[in-house]
């Protein structure tokens, strides 16, 4: 079990976490509008493409979204493509990116370099 807080003031992001394996994703996009949370509410898996740590899309609640140009853009919601687009509720500082628009998994993508995690529990 882990929480996720922010490295620039100790915001908590998340609530208690459980990691999982990281879930096969589709090849490419084949039309259908997946639309559909990529892991459960309350775990966590490391994308081994990228790194990137990545939530539940209501997996943040400690975020709140970027109010910067452009990075709320998506066709249904924001689909992250404009850079991070969640920050920290506590300090402002660029935390994540919500990636819930209606031809994607859905998923919040938080920057490793942007957190702290804390093992909670035995």
């Amino acid at each position: 079990m882990s929480i996720i807080t922010c490295v620039n003031c100790g915001e908590l992001l998340t609530d208690i976490l459980s990691q999982v394996p990281f879930p096969p994703t589709p090849e490419k996009f084949t039309g259908e509008r997946l639309g559909l949370p990529l892991l459960q509410q309350g775990t966590y898996a490391i994308n081994p493409e990228t790194g990137a740590i990545t939530l539940h899309p209501d997996g943040a609640p400690g975020t709140r979204q970027h109010r910067g140009p452009g990075r709320q853009n998506g066709c249904c919601a924001p689909d992250g493509l404009d850079g991070p687009n969640l920050v920290c509720a506590g300090c402002g500082a660029e935390v994540a990116t919500r990636k819930t628009d209606c031809w994607q998994e859905h998923l919040v993508a938080v920057i490793p370099e942007a957190v702290e995690f804390y093992p909670k529990g035995p």
